[in-house]
């Protein structure tokens, strides 16, 4: 189910053991543009800062999410669409996504956007859409993952991949 803001739009998608449930190399970065792993980065810090202002433990930063994550920025970006699961990509499902990554997992859930023009903004929306803010903050969560990239017009593309590893 996406969720549209101001003309900017995003989705989230709750997956346990499996089961995934909808929750209510795009073009290089233009001059002055940050690199995609830094906002990337950025994505990740400012997800710890809204953990910890509601209390929540940070998640770690997983190098095999973060590569999940940008595997699916990029293929949104090609495709110049933005959603879960995309089935003329090379990798259709995010636990195809998480299996080209090498991440065993036992709980996952995913977080995408469009349009936003900075790391912070996306947050802001994330944050202000249930299904998101309920990724963001849950607790099962330890680790995530964050991508970006962007389509041939410019336009950005960004993922959380948030999720609990088997034990």
């Amino acid at each position: 189910m996406s969720l549209h803001r101001h003309g900017l739009r995003v989705a989230a998608a709750v997956c346990v053991i499996g089961f995934c449930a909808p929750v209510p190399s795009g073009a290089r970065p233009a001059a002055g543009r940050p690199a995609a792993s830094r906002i990337a980065a950025d994505i990740v810090d400012l997800t710890n800062v809204e953990r910890n202002r509601h209390d929540r433990t940070p998640v770690r930063a997983n190098s095999r999410l973060m590569r999940a994550a940008q595997i699916q920025a990029e293929q949104m970006a090609r495709a110049r669409t933005m959603a879960h699961v995309l089935p003329h990509a090379d990798y259709p499902r995010p636990a195809d996504r998480l299996a080209a990554a090498n991440y065993r997992w036992q709980t996952y859930g995913e977080n995408v956007a469009l349009g936003q023009s900075t790391a912070g903004q996306v947050l802001k929306e994330w944050m202000r859409s249930r299904g998101h803010r309920k990724n963001i903050l849950k607790s099962d969560f330890t680790e995530m993952g964050a991508g970006y990239a962007l389509d041939r017009a410019g336009r950005p593309y960004y993922v959380q991949v948030f999720a609990g590893p088997l034990s």
